[in-house]
């Protein structure tokens, strides 16, 4: 699409609130990604009950991290409509599955992972105030939780990331985004997609994939937003 069609005033204020919003969604991305090494022995616990018993002093930051993702999702909502209205000609199909795969991820990260992320918070505190039987059951619930949540987390970064991707692509064919920006996304999306086998074979390479493909997204949304905002 050609930067006077960019700047028709039906569309200008839309792309800024989108540029806006993902400049700041990349901000608070950035912001949780130093509370992740943090929080292995919560994100990452070598048993249930070794989960729960870390929650117990780290449910704070454990709450915050999901609080910064929660509101980044929420905000990456708004982004993608303004990003599709910029490449829409550049490829309707591909921007069309890069919206709804985003749309798609949000409501999954939002709905099913964050709450019951959240949930184990609450589990933790119940699993430190029981005893025999009520606490195993406890456990139960957290290994439930965790198990769904795990699962959810894998479909919602594959959606994600995917997403990503093909948003970069079509950015590559235009200059008002340009190929930098875009392959910074395509980097992004395919360095966080090796996490999902990583974590499945348990490799002990996902947690770099996973904060990796993250790190490239912050990138890839400030200088989208930045370009975006300039369109």
């Amino acid at each position: 699409m050609s930067q006077v069609s960019l700047s028709e005033p039906e569309w200008r204020g839309l792309l800024r609130v989108g540029a806006i919003s993902i400049i700041v969604g990349g901000i608070l991305v950035l912001a949780a990604l130093p509370l992740i090494p943090l929080l292995i022995p919560s994100l990452a616990p070598s048993s249930v009950e070794s989960g729960l018993t870390a929650l117990q002093t780290q449910g704070s930051l454990f709450g915050l991290m999901w609080g910064l993702y929660l509101v980044s999702d929420l905000l990456y909502v708004i982004a993608f409509p303004a990003l599709y209205i910029a490449l829409r000609q550049l490829g309707r199909s591909i921007v069309v599955i890069a919206l709804v795969f985003n749309a798609l991820f949000v409501a999954i990260d939002v709905g099913i992972d964050i709450p019951l992320s959240l949930s184990l918070v609450r589990l933790s505190a119940s699993y430190s105030a029981a005893q025999g039987a009520a606490q195993q059951a406890y456990v139960g619930a957290a290994a439930l939780a965790m198990d769904v949540g795990g699962v959810a987390s894998l479909i919602a970064t594959f959606l994600q990331f995917s997403a990503v991707i093909l948003a970069s692509y079509a950015m590559t064919r235009t200059s008002v985004f340009g190929k930098t920006t875009g392959l910074l996304g395509i980097i992004s999306g395919v360095v966080a997609l090796l996490f999902i086998p990583a974590i499945i074979v348990g490799s002990p390479l996902a947690g770099l994939f996973n904060i990796g493909g993250f790190a490239f997204l912050v990138l890839w949304s400030l200088a989208t937003g930045y370009r975006l905002y300039r369109a």
